[in-house]
């Protein structure tokens, strides 16, 4: 019987807001075909009597496709056409990976990377 946890995080990965894209560790590690989600969220920093906010971005990411995250991977995100995967933008993770309770998948910050030509 197929697990239910791994049904529905499937098709997360796979629904509106989802993205293609493939990863490449700091080892040299090409990994295809990984599905990411991307977050945004603002956070509110104080400074003395003052207050700023700061804009956090996040993606997250199975960890059957990526058994392990460092900061310093590449994410080439993009579209798959005709079949061949086509970057459109890279992405350098940031920070320590956490994962969820169940151990299911990675979030992890990123940085955009000068855009690809």
């Amino acid at each position: 019987m197929p697990d239910p946890f791994a049904s529905a995080l499937d098709a997360i990965f796979h629904g509106p807001g989802s993205e293609a894209a493939e990863l490449l560790t700091i080892y040299g590690q090409r990994i295809p075909n990984v599905r990411i989600i991307r977050t945004k969220t603002d956070r509110e920093m104080r400074f003395g009597d003052g207050q700023m906010n700061t804009a956090n971005f996040t993606v997250d990411i199975r960890r059957a496709q990526a058994p392990t995250l460092s900061e310093g991977d590449r994410l080439f995100v993009g579209a798959t056409v005709n079949e061949q995967f086509v970057p459109a933008e890279e992405l350098a993770l940031t920070g320590e990976p956490t994962s969820d309770v169940e151990g299911m998948t990675w979030t992890i910050g990123y940085e955009a990377v000068e855009p690809m030509r």
